[in-house]
């Protein structure tokens, strides 16, 4: 049971790396940097590096990544930093409207259009990747690391984390304009301790410690204005204020759609988790928790499975009843490829009634036109039923339509439209 669930996690992480390649836009693939031309993004176009161990089974962090003067759109250094994996990076370049030289009211206007541009760039990417808006990150070298103090700053709510490099605090000395917007926000200062900027890094590293900020800051020794970008303390800075630090939360989260029932939300977030590290105790306890309700799924799907295979008149109820728990999962889509199939075969009329029957009103087979209309009404109502013991009563009704539109002249009708009747009476 196990081997099959891996096996649709193969399969999803294969068509994943076969890249993307949507009909208004380039494709995007693992391993490789792609440019996008968007007029209306940055300086006419970006470039999106996607992580060398991208999947779709998870959601990603994003860097967004703004490069030195004179410089064009890069995803150096953080592609280096990061070995190519864990993090997708957006390599955005300046608008074109940028002055050398602005007045502060000026300067927070063009911020609030970098700010649409970064917008932007996540929307088209959103609609090609799988990406993590509670894990953006801002950051660059140089000019890009003076432009990421203030993007920081601009927008605190939007970025998990700001990176500094080869820079300090673009805005000096002038107060924050809420002095509360950076509290435990984690910000990375890195500069050689032979660059010229090297005492402006420490003097904003000190602001922002000041300002209730979580400053990591390393010194590149004997390092002139250059990166170093075998840094380990940036790289684990990066996991530790993205991928790692929304862990627990996103675990306690995945327990509670479990004691809730919802087993195929929990099951996504916990496989979801497992993917992001081998070795973190969160992770493997999320790569447990997976295994055992796919075990459970499997266990479930092969009952209903007999169930179909004998002809039992369960059989609907025990697919719908797997596919409202599992929904969002593998496992709740193939209870509704099932569902679909036992629908379209034909079979025999189903058995009579028992006295424990929940559809009182139900007729027997010889009121419907044949065996195939029988077997589809029962199936329906089933559902039916199975919905509305899951609180979904929307879908109930689905299935209580469907039967009057197929078979309006029956006994089946009669019952869905009872059903139907006092389901419009309920509370809502």
């Amino acid at each position: 049971m196990r081997l099959r669930a891996s096996m649709l996690v193969s399969l999803a992480a294969c068509l994943a790396l076969a890249g993307v390649a949507p009909k208004d836009g380039p494709e995007l693939r693992p391993g490789q940097e792609t440019r996008v031309e968007e007029a209306k993004i940055g300086c006419g176009y970006f470039v999106v590096y996607v992580p060398s161990d991208y999947a779709a089974s998870r959601r990603w962090p994003v860097v967004f990544c703004y490069h030195g003067a004179g410089g064009r759109p890069t995803v150096w250094p953080f592609r280096e930093v990061t070995g190519g994996k864990g993090f997708i990076i957006v390599g955005l370049g300046y608008l074109p409207d940028r002055k050398d030289k602005m007045m502060m009211s000026e300067f927070d206007q063009y911020l609030a259009k970098e700010l649409d541009s970064v917008k932007a760039a996540a929307a088209w990417l959103e609609a090609r990747l799988r990406i993590d808006r509670e894990q953006f990150f801002v950051g660059g070298f140089s000019m890009g690391g003076w432009m990421s103090s203030s993007m920081g700053e601009a927008a605190p709510a939007l970025w998990a984390g700001i990176a500094i490099l080869g820079a300090g605090r673009q805005k000096f000395d002038l107060p924050l304009k809420n002095p509360r917007s950076l509290r435990n926000k984690p910000i990375y200062i890195g500069c050689g301790d032979k660059d010229p900027n090297f005492p402006h890094a420490q003097k904003g590293a000190e602001f922002y410690r000041k300002a209730g900020a979580t400053v990591t800051f390393e010194k590149y020794d004997g390092l002139g204005h250059q990166m170093k970008t075998d840094s380990e303390v940036l790289r684990e800075w990066l996991l530790g204020a993205g991928p790692l630090r929304a862990l627990r939360p996103r675990l306690a989260a995945a327990r509670a759609a479990e004691q809730a029932g919802k087993l195929g939300k929990a099951y996504a977030l916990y496989h979801e988790l497992a993917q992001v590290s081998d070795a973190d105790e969160a992770c493997v306890a999320a790569a447990k928790a997976a295994a055992a309700l796919a075990e459970r799924a499997e266990a479930q799907l092969a009952e209903a499975e007999k169930a179909i295979a004998e002809r039992r008149d369960d059989a609907p109820r025990l697919l719908a009843a797997i596919a409202t728990r599992y929904e969002g999962s593998p496992f709740g889509d193939r209870a509704d490829a099932l569902i679909r199939k036992l629908q379209s075969q034909p079979g025999p009329p189903p058995a009579p009634p028992s006295s424990h029957d929940p559809w009182p009103a139900r007729p027997d087979s010889s009121a419907t036109p044949g065996a195939q209309a029988a077997r589809e009404c029962q199936a329906w109502l089933g559902l039916a039923e199975n919905y509305l013991r899951a609180g979904k009563p929307d879908k109930a009704r689905e299935y209580l339509a469907r039967v009057i539109e197929r078979h309006p002249d029956t006994e089946w009708a009669t019952t869905a439209r009872t059903r139907l009747a006092a389901l419009e009476k309920a509370p809502r």
